[in-house]
């Protein structure tokens, strides 16, 4: 932002001070094609639309390139009058956020004007809590057939609601239905049977807070999920290991699993094989969690590159042979983790690179640990630490050289410290 802010600023001070001949010279000779400027944009901008609100105010050339950098749009109500001056202006839209929008009543009559302009959209957000707007979407379908991303939060299902997804969107690769509000469950769990039937390019599924989906429910959508890499299933509270083992026995392709506040742990199940594919388990807030299931995870699922284990307090020294286990282990989220150990690491962990371990009661014995056997580290959160001291956070930020940020929260420093931790490079926060 400070570039903006000179940028900004010395285009102001030169247009003073130029008359319009200069103007003119020096616009033929330092002419930058809007091709540069995009390039340029693209590092600046890092996708947020603060940064191309405040490139759009430097020039008109600014304006016009930051509108067709545009990609996403969010809907408010008070913006649907101006509908033609918004998609005239955003021509390279891919993604429409309609969460915002409150009138629900109209939502059908929305999505069929929105469907009137020439639009490629492979993203579109439903409003938060609306009544699954059937109609609008299979008018909206008829002239957007891009469409790969649907979102629907909170929504309301009557019948087979589901069932024309399959015909409106048959590119659909990502289906978010996150806390679907349901009168017939059995209705709703087949239609859901009958789209991932008809739709097999679903890659990620969400199907989080869905508080009547059963461990069986599962394992029969799994006959369905021949080229599923991600699922979220969390808050799904019924949920057992059984549907965590249907997933990886069935899903080859499957890379990410999220079962955070499930009912994984409660009756343990021995397991014998292993499925390498799975790179990435969230399986926080379960309180049932062992050291015992932990380290028989870590056998099934050796390539683990990322272990979500927040607030499962019953994780003790385990997590140390996870360590051992996984070596491919890049990032480890321990916060909340009140009894965690890792005084028994006394082997090298050289993936791992974000290490979690906020409102932990880690001590020096543990930093040394780290600082001895975390060579590659990047990360380090450690708020609300109790246990942190200066000498252990000396040990870490001295040995593990590409450390870039460590996160104290309230723990003060010193200027002095301050500076000595900023002198290797490490961003303080």
């Amino acid at each position: 932002m400070r570039f903006l802010q000179f940028l900004q600023k010395t285009l102001t001070h030169h247009r003073g001070r130029r008359n319009s001949q200069q103007m003119v010279d020096e616009q033929t000779n330092t002419y930058l094609p809007d091709e540069c400027w995009e390039w340029v944009f693209g590092f600046l901008i890092n996708k947020a639309d603060e940064n191309l609100s405040s490139l759009s105010l430097v020039s008109k050339q600014f304006l016009s390139i930051t509108n067709r950098l545009q990609i996403s749009l969010t809907l408010k109500e008070e913006a649907r009058p101006f509908l033609p001056l918004l998609f005239k202006r955003f021509t390279h839209l891919t993604s429409l956020d309609l969460s915002l929008i409150r009138n629900h009543l109209y939502l059908d009559d929305l999505l069929c004007e929105i469907s009137n302009f020439p639009l490629k959209l492979t993203l579109l957000k439903l409003p938060h809590r609306c009544r699954f707007p059937v109609n609008g979407l299979q008018v909206f379908s008829q002239n957007i057939t891009t469409l790969t991303f649907l979102t629907c939060y909170g929504t309301f299902f009557c019948n087979n609601d589901l069932s024309p997804i399959v015909d409106c969107f048959p590119l659909l690769k990502q289906l978010n239905l996150h806390h679907p509000l349901v009168i017939n469950k059995p209705n709703f769990i087949n239609s859901i049977h009958c789209m991932l039937s008809k739709c097999p390019c679903i890659q990620h599924l969400e199907l989080r807070s869905t508080s009547f989906l059963t461990d069986q429910l599962v394992d029969e959508m799994c006959l369905f999920f021949g080229k599923l890499v991600s699922i979220n299933l969390s808050g799904c509270h019924h949920l057992t290991e059984t549907t965590l083992f249907s997933l990886v026995r069935n899903c080859p392709s499957i890379s990410e699993i999220k079962m955070e506040g499930t009912s994984i742990g409660i009756n343990t199940l021995e397991h014998s094989g292993v499925y390498p594919q799975l790179k990435s388990l969230y399986l926080g807030r379960n309180s049932w969690l062992s050291d015992e299931i932990i380290i028989m995870y870590a056998s099934i699922f050796p390539n683990l590159q990322l272990l979500d284990l927040k607030v499962c307090r019953e994780i003790s020294e385990g997590i140390c042979e996870v360590l051992r286990k996984c070596c491919k282990l890049k990032h480890l989220n321990l916060a909340f983790c009140s009894n965690v150990k890792l005084h028994g690491m006394n082997f090298a962990v050289p993936e791992l690179e974000v290490l979690n371990l906020s409102n932990t009661s880690i001590d020096d014995e543990t930093f040394y640990a780290i600082s001895k056997n975390c060579c590659r580290i990047l990360q380090l959160l450690l708020e609300n630490c109790k246990g942190v001291t200066m000498k252990g956070v000396k040990q870490v930020v001295e040995n593990c050289t590409q450390l870039r940020k460590i996160k104290l929260g309230r723990f003060r420093l010193s200027d002095e410290n301050r500076k000595l931790l900023s002198r290797h490079g490490c961003y303080l926060c």
